[in-house]
């Protein structure tokens, strides 16, 4: 198989970007600086990422407990049945965030750099 000028012309200029995204990898989630925690869709607290701290929220279920450590946050104790949000663990980048569906409790990241829409589902 021979390589055409053109050929080596693409494969360079890959190479080149796939280095610029390797090197820019850690600034593209933007850090946060707030955790917001809603029930029911309404914000009933803001914590700030800075202070490590523990908070409880009393959803439809009962309480849940968020943790704010190191940057990060995660919820801690849930009064529902199979625990995902306990297991999705920590959150750190803004526009981040995990939920306790049954207890309608979500907890959000935000920060100065909003990242827009994942995706979109119609």
């Amino acid at each position: 198989m021979r390589f055409t000028l053109g050929d080596k012309v693409l494969i360079v200029a890959l190479l080149a970007l796939n280095a610029v995204f390797i090197a820019n990898w850690g600034t593209v989630f933007g850090k946060g600086n707030w955790v917001v925690v809603e029930v029911n869709q309404k914000e009933v607290t803001r914590l700030s990422l800075d202070r490590d701290q523990v908070t409880h929220v009393k959803g439809p279920l009962g309480e849940t407990e968020v943790e704010v450590k190191k940057g990060q946050a995660r919820i801690v104790r849930s009064p529902c049945k199979n625990k995902v949000c306990i297991k999705s663990g920590y959150i750190r980048y803004a526009d981040r965030l995990a939920a306790c569906i049954p207890n309608r409790v979500v907890i959000r990241i935000v920060g100065e750099t909003h990242r827009g829409v994942d995706a979109v589902v119609g």
